[in-house]
């Protein structure tokens, strides 16, 4: 399978010259403290978003001018210290890859991505930027997406692992104590440049399923916590809520159902 998604990643990147083809820029907030710049890169056949690891500068986000504004940062994976996380999705596909690290080591993960069944159902619409939009909202791994999306732009992609609807995803957020969301900024349809991505780094990543990755981080995290619990002084009558929570978008996975 992962010889499959390689084939797909070469095969988009060979494609650039004559593929109508779209490349969106997101702002990803996870939460008040950072925001990021993701840039997501489709061919009517793959998806690639890259997500930078450096958040985005404060003047760069108070630039007066249109709502849908480019950021200056460059992406360049496996080229230096910055790091940047990329998905891969092959159309109707219930796979995808994505480069993830754990303490400086970087991995090439394999997520069985849940289908995602969106309730477009909705007489909501409003106007984002310059686009007219449309609500949907989908159960994913513990939590409610609520997207709004746009028929200008008749892709069915969107930022992060996320996409499937008519249109082109303009915002989307998650509904949950800590939300995390994405803006579009810029969109280029058609987009006739480059990505930027290093495929032969991305193959040399040592390899993961979503699950073995996720159960490494969480094992981690929990030896940190333990670590700290420890050397925190004993109240009497006080207790520390040690209840795991995730501040990402995925909330619960398919295997902790189980």
């Amino acid at each position: 399978m992962r010889k499959y998604y390689i084939f797909f990643l070469f095969l988009f990147l060979s494609r650039l010259s004559s593929a109508q083809r779209l490349h969106a820029t997101y702002e990803y907030i996870p939460s008040a403290m950072a925001t990021f710049k993701e840039d997501v890169y489709y061919d009517g056949t793959v998806k690639i978003a890259v997500r930078d690891s450096m958040p985005i500068r404060k003047q760069e986000l108070n630039k007066d001018g249109d709502d849908e504004v480019a950021s200056s940062f460059s992406i360049t994976i496996g080229s230096g210290k910055r790091y940047n996380r990329v998905v891969i999705h092959q159309n109707k596909a219930d796979q995808q890859l994505e480069t993830r690290s754990i303490q400086g080591v970087n991995y090439l993960v394999t997520d069985k991505f849940p289908a995602l069944v969106w309730n477009t159902d909705y007489t909501d619409v409003d106007t984002l930027g310059k686009h007219v939009c449309h609500k949907a909202t989908a159960s994913y791994r513990g939590t409610t997406l609520v997207a709004y999306y746009t028929n200008d732009i008749p892709v069915p992609v969107g930022p992060s692992k996320f996409g499937g609807l008519p249109g082109l995803i303009v915002m989307l957020y998650n509904e949950s104590a800590n939300p995390n969301y994405w803006y579009l900024k810029e969109v280029n349809y058609p987009y006739a440049g480059n990505i930027p991505v290093n495929d032969k780094y991305i193959q040399s990543l040592p390899k993961l399923s979503l699950e073995e990755f996720v159960k490494k981080d969480d094992q981690i995290n929990e030896e940190q916590m333990r670590i700290m619990y420890s050397k925190m002084p004993m109240m009497e009558g006080v207790s520390v809520d040690k209840q795991k929570v995730r501040g990402s978008v995925e909330q619960v996975y398919e295997w902790e159902h189980q």
